[in-house]
């Protein structure tokens, strides 16, 4: 639980509106291109306390939705649905409840999602999960799902919940081939998801290239570009390398001619993402949803670099359709 009351404090009934509450299968029906941001729960009291004080700043930029992830093995389940409960039933605003494979029979998973709707939420962010810090493999836990796929089934036969799954578009690290993952992908979809939300990446032509095959392979859903703001140099070369992200010459030219100036590295990894959406955007694509790591400057830099397209777009009478 955590402790503080501010997190624990009573709706407002002056922001929360229900009827404005969409699951993922209707927000990008409704309007487009669609912009949500994505938050992770932190570790500490400091932490926690910090990004409350961001959060209404973050709602001012106007995302159509948030969704909160979790740790390893359900480390901050807790503060997850805190801060995701937090975010719809206080300010207002739609979000998603990540959930994991990682440590957790079918049973475990059936109380998450039942306290998940508890609070309102009706969106869920399936994910296999990653192993254990500490650990080369993922590990069915006894009684649980060995994969996303099967998660997004479980979920879909319970009904009552929107489900957004992840895609690749330089393929799942841990995938023989991009063929076998865009097949791991296509099963995803077919099970019930309502929306891919892709891996970071930071050549467009990757995913271009992925979005076209996927639809090859009968993909119909939405495919949501997922960016991530470069905050250092380092940041940028340890998550890639995590991921297999390729990250472009001019990119990493940029960087070294920046060194040890963070403000430049700071400057050039906004104009880079600025840069990103806005082809993607110019590109028709239904939304993009930002990894902004709970930092408030980046994203609304980003948000201002793109706004007047954002406003251009969706002014377009192609820009929503009927529910």
């Amino acid at each position: 639980m955590i402790e503080g009351k501010r997190w624990a404090d009573s709706p407002s009934p002056d922001k929360v509106c229900q009827d404005d509450f969409m699951k993922f299968s209707q927000i990008y029906r409704s309007r487009r291109p669609v912009i949500s941001f994505e938050l992770f729960p932190p570790k500490t009291e400091k932490g926690m306390q910090s990004l409350e004080s961001r959060l209404p700043r973050m709602i001012e930029l106007e995302p159509d939705f948030m969704t909160v992830t979790y740790g390893a093995m359900g480390t901050t389940r807790d503060k997850t649905l805190q801060i995701a409960s937090r975010i719809k039933n206080h300010y207002g605003m739609e979000t998603a409840h990540h959930l994991t494979c990682v440590g957790a029979s079918r049973r475990d998973l059936d109380q998450q999602i039942e306290e998940i709707g508890s609070h309102g939420i009706e969106n869920i962010v399936a994910l296999r999960g990653d192993p254990p810090q500490g650990s080369q493999r993922f590990e069915v836990h006894q009684g649980g799902y060995a994969n996303a796929s099967q998660l997004v089934s479980h979920i879909s036969q319970r009904g009552g919940f929107s489900v957004a799954v992840a895609g690749y578009p330089e393929k799942h690290i841990e995938a023989p081939d991009f063929e076998t993952d865009l097949a791991y992908l296509k099963k995803k979809a077919d099970c019930g998801a309502d929306v891919i939300i892709t891996q970071l990446f930071y050549t467009n032509q990757s995913f271009y290239r992925f979005e076209r095959r996927c639809r090859d392979q009968g993909v119909t859903q939405p495919i949501i570009p997922g960016l991530l703001p470069i905050l250092s140099t380092h940041q940028v070369k340890r998550i890639s390398s995590l991921c297999g992200c390729t990250l472009p010459g001019d990119l990493l030219e940029g960087l070294h001619e920046a060194g040890d100036d963070q403000n430049r590295v700071c400057g050039l990894g906004i104009d880079y993402t600025v840069q990103q959406a806005l082809d993607l955007l110019d590109h028709g694509v239904d939304g993009i949803h930002f990894y902004v790591l709970n930092r408030y400057f980046h994203i609304s830099e980003i948000m201002q670099g793109i706004r007047d397209r954002l406003k251009q777009l969706r002014a377009r009478p192609d820009a929503k359709s009927p529910l």
